[in-house]
């Protein structure tokens, strides 16, 4: 049997205890914002059937297009489409065909179905989505986000950097944050 949760390794106070984990009372830095998701996998697949009702589409075309409605701030990863194309297929949601090598998805009479039974909620992941990506105010300024931290977190993969970047790039965070802060 394992021992509660909070009193597991790594998630108590230094010297044992009913606290919250070593980084503090809250959920370790990591885990922060991951119950304030904007939608979960079911309504990712929702979505995703949505838009191939608009259009068959295939799976880099779904990608492109979800990235497309967050102004470039999110994508999901191939490793996340492709597993919701293969459940909606299983289900006769979707029927795919092959075409120029690549696979393009449809929608079936069942999917149609479907989407006319969960309408309601998908007005309101729309909605969502709308108002997620209005939120940021940042037109064209997102898809540069987005790089910049594609950039930064490949750039901060362990053996990527030698002391002297590292040094660099700190000061090259500080003096953004600084100008971002002067803007």
């Amino acid at each position: 049997m394992f021992p509660p949760f909070h009193k597991r390794r790594g998630f108590g106070p230094p010297g044992g205890g009913d606290g919250c984990g070593p980084f503090g009372w809250g959920p370790p830095p990591f885990m922060r914002g991951r119950r304030n998701r904007l939608f979960d996998s079911g309504s990712l697949r929702l979505l995703v059937l949505g838009l191939i009702a608009e259009a068959p589409r295939h799976g880099y075309d779904i990608i492109k297009g979800l990235k497309e409605r967050f102004q470039g701030t999110y994508a999901p990863s191939p490793g996340s489409i492709y597993p919701i194309l293969a459940t909606l297929e299983e289900a006769g949601l979707v029927a795919s065909a092959e075409a120029g090598g690549k696979r393009l998805f449809s929608i079936t009479s069942a999917g149609l179905d479907y989407l006319a039974d969960h309408a309601a909620e998908l007005a309101r992941l729309n909605t969502r989505v709308d108002e997620a990506a209005q939120s940021l105010d940042a037109g064209d300024l997102g898809e540069v986000v987005a790089d910049f931290r594609h950039t930064l977190f490949s750039r901060l993969r362990p053996g990527a950097l030698t002391a002297e970047q590292r040094g660099r790039l700190k000061d090259i965070l500080a003096r953004a944050a600084k100008d971002l802060e002067n803007l």
